[in-house]
């Protein structure tokens, strides 16, 4: 038993199937932001959404590279807050706050093609807090999307904090995301455990912070191309983790 559970959450907690690759997609949003006051064609805004998103990048990383040598640029997580501002910047066009959610939250909406708990998982939480551990969430996500789905999903106040990659401008595996996630708490590393589907992100990831970590393999994992790190457990289903081995 660990003092506190953290957990990926895509993959993990939540099946979701998204596809940003249709064509749909690009033609609704291009037409939803030109009735905006900000007219894109589909390709024109799929071609410049992806560009901000590298340019955006490659910035972050040119920021702090010399600060932090161990950083690479895949490591840096972009938030799209900003890409869908520059988009409408770029055609004139100013957006209020609730504008840039809303645009952001419709991208979402079209783009998802579904998305729920896996079985098991909102109780394990449940059980986690009756038992007084720590339970935390660490996403490589978007808070603009993130937030919103825990809550439709009805865990969101299941977890002690919740911590979004997009906020924090690194994500998994880097050691600075989870780092940030333990300093905030004071947690021991020692006393915690990350849950993850992902070999690199999440087992690695912990295990390079000093993290115990437990490994679960779904239809979104990427591919184990590698091994995982020596004591990692691995889960059949969610549901196994407070199990003994």
């Amino acid at each position: 038993m660990y003092d506190n559970y953290i957990f990926d959450l895509y993959g993990t907690l939540v099946d979701i199937r998204t596809n940003e690759n249709k064509s749909s997609l690009w033609k609704y949003m291009a037409s939803y932001m030109t009735l905006q006051g900000a007219p894109y064609s589909a390709a024109e805004l799929r071609k410049r959404y992806r560009g901000l998103i590298s340019d955006l990048s490659r910035k972050q990383y040119e920021k702090y590279r010399s600060s932090i040598p161990e950083l690479t640029q895949d490591q840096i997580e972009v938030d799209l807050v900003q890409v869908f501002f520059r988009l409408h910047q770029e055609k004139g066009l100013a957006m209020t706050s609730q504008m840039l959610t809303d645009c952001a939250l419709m991208f979402r909406a079209v783009s998802l093609n579904y998305f729920r708990l896996y079985e098991g998982a909102k109780q394990l939480l449940i059980e986690l807090r009756r038992q007084r551990k720590g339970v935390y969430l660490l996403s490589n996500a978007q808070c603009l999307f993130t937030e919103p789905e825990l809550r439709a999903l009805g865990i969101y106040d299941l977890f002690h904090d919740v911590m979004i990659s997009s906020d924090i401008g690194f994500k998994k595996p880097s050691p600075l995301f989870y780092s940030a996630l333990l300093e905030k708490h004071g947690l021991d590393p020692k006393a915690s455990v990350m849950i993850g589907n992902d070999w690199l992100a999440d087992a690695w990831g912990a295990h390079n912070s000093g993290l115990a970590c437990m490994y679960i393999h779904t239809a979104q994992s990427p591919e184990l191309a590698g091994s995982l790190p020596s004591g990692c457990r691995q889960l059949k289903a969610i549901s196994d983790v407070l199990q003994q081995n």
